[in-house]
C-alpha cells in the first residue's frame, strides 16, 4: 500500500452546524480511506443527511474543518466538491421525471466528458457517452426499463437509477443517503453488492 493510499481521503474534524441557536451536529470527527465503506447510523432527526450535506458542498459548517482528497473544501460549491470527485445520492430521489431511464443516466455521463451544454440532436456524435450510458444501465439493473420515464418507475427502481447517476462521474468517494430505502429483500442485497 503506497504512502497516498494511506492517507484519508476524506476527514472530518470537529465539524459542527447549528440553525439559527439550535446546533444540530457537534463535533463530528471522521476519516475516510480509499476503499473503505462506512455507515453512518442513528434514528430519523439524528443529523445523518445534514452531515451528508455539510460534506458534499450543500451547507457551510458553523465550525470545524472539512478536508477531500488533499483539499480544503470549506466553502466550496457543491459543483466544485463533484468535480474534485465526490458524488452523492439523496435520501429524497432527485431526478428528471419526465425523462427516460436512459436520457437521465446520460446526462450524468455527459457532465463527466464536458459536454452536458450539448444540444440534444448533438449528443450522439459522442459514442463514449453513448457507450458508458448503456453500461450505467445494466450496472444497476435498468436496461429493460431504458425508455420509460424515471417518473413512472417504482421507488426502488429510481433509488436504483439514482447509484447509477452518482456513480456516472467515476467518483473517488460517493455518499448513498438511505441507498436502499423502499427496495425489496432481493433489490437490497443487489444494491450491497453493487456498493461493494
Amino acid at each position: 500500500m503506497s504512502r497516498k493510499d494511506m492517507q484519508p481521503i476524506l476527514t472530518l474534524s470537529g465539524v459542527r452546524k447549528a440553525f439559527g441557536g439550535t446546533e444540530i451536529i457537534r463535533g463530528v470527527d471522521l476519516e475516510l480511506r480509499a476503499g473503505e465503506r462506512h455507515a453512518l447510523i442513528g434514528p430519523n432527526g439524528a443529523g445523518k443527511s445534514t452531515v451528508f450535506h455539510l460534506i458534499s458542498g450543500h451547507y457551510v459548517p458553523t465550525g470545524g474543518r472539512i478536508h477531500f482528497d488533499g483539499r480544503d473544501i470549506q466553502g466550496a460549491s457543491p459543483q466544485h466538491i463533484n468535480r474534485l470527485g465526490l458524488a452523492r445520492s439523496f435520501q429524497i430521489t432527485n431526478l428528471f421525471p419526465k425523462l427516460s431511464v436512459y436520457e437521465n443516466l446520460r446526462i450524468a455521463v455527459m457532465r463527466r466528458h464536458g459536454v452536458q451544454n450539448t444540444l440534444w440532436r448533438f449528443v450522439s456524435g459522442h459514442p463514449r457517452v453513448r457507450e458508458e450510458t448503456e453500461q450505467l444501465m445494466e450496472l444497476v439493473r435498468l436496461h429493460k426499463r431504458r425508455e420509460r420515464s424515471a417518473g413512472e418507475l417504482s421507488y426502488s427502481e429510481q433509488r436504483s437509477m439514482e447509484i447509477g447517476m452518482a456513480l456516472a462521474s467515476d467518483p473517488k468517494v460517493i455518499l448513498l443517503d438511505e441507498p436502499m430505502a423502499g427496495m425489496s429483500h432481493e433489490e437490497t442485497d443487489y444494491a450491497v453488492e453493487l456498493i461493494k
